[in-house]
């Protein structure tokens, strides 16, 4: 018994226990006129904790980001990092976008298996 409790505390100290994370970061820029948050394409397995970093460098000020299926809506000031994170706990390909400026570029988030 005191062998199977030292290799279950090795086991979890090594992180098999943590919970899976994937950190992503994306980036709204402006060309010729045209504002997006790149990349346009994110990947996440399904079950993963998903956190994604927001940075606005788009001059003309603050800027959406929305995953509706995920409730996620964040305004991102210029200059100014956000974090948002949920879980990624369907499969399938859902919809990124700004909710503030629905004419812009809007983005893929895939829920793999």
């Amino acid at each position: 018994m005191k062998m199977i409790l030292m290799s279950l505390m090795l086991v979890a100290s090594a992180g098999v226990f943590a919970q899976a994370k994937r950190s992503i970061t994306l980036v709204n820029y402006e060309t010729d006129g045209v504002k997006q948050w790149l990349p346009g394409t994110i990947i996440a397995k399904k079950g993963e904790t998903v956190e994604i970093t927001l940075i606005n460098n788009v001059p003309s000020g603050d800027h959406g980001f929305m995953i509706p299926n995920f409730k996620v809506m964040e305004v991102v000031k210029k200059g100014v990092k956000k974090v948002v994170t949920f879980k990624a706990e369907k499969e399938g390909l859902y919809e990124m976008k700004c909710h503030m400026h629905p004419a812009h570029v809007g983005g893929q988030l895939l829920i793999v298996p």
